[in-house]
């Protein structure tokens, strides 16, 4: 699996200390998702009509593909941001 091929504003160059303490402090968890998994989600959530970047729909990815199995039969929100994707791009992605 590659790091933030397709979801690029995942990834930093720049180090914080900030983040990196608030994630010490408030993160239970991380959950990794793939390139295509990415790229799946973003395909489907375009079929509903939704415009969601790669790197704002990679929750989205999680869950339907079953990395976060304790949300089984839970309600759930996902939060689906960013719209920093053009239709060009969008023609990379699976139908």
């Amino acid at each position: 699996m590659s790091l933030c091929f397709c979801s690029n504003s995942a990834c930093t160059m720049y180090k914080s200390r900030l983040p990196f303490e608030l994630c010490q402090r408030y993160v239970e968890e991380i959950v990794l998702v793939s390139d295509d998994e990415i790229k799946s989600a973003v395909s489907t959530l375009y079929r509903s009509g939704l415009v969601v970047e790669p790197s704002g729909s990679a929750a989205f990815a999680a869950i339907v593909n079953g990395k976060i199995p304790e949300l089984e039969e839970k309600n759930v929100v996902c939060i689906l941001s960013g719209g920093n994707i053009g239709k060009d791009e969008l023609a990379n992605f699976p139908n």
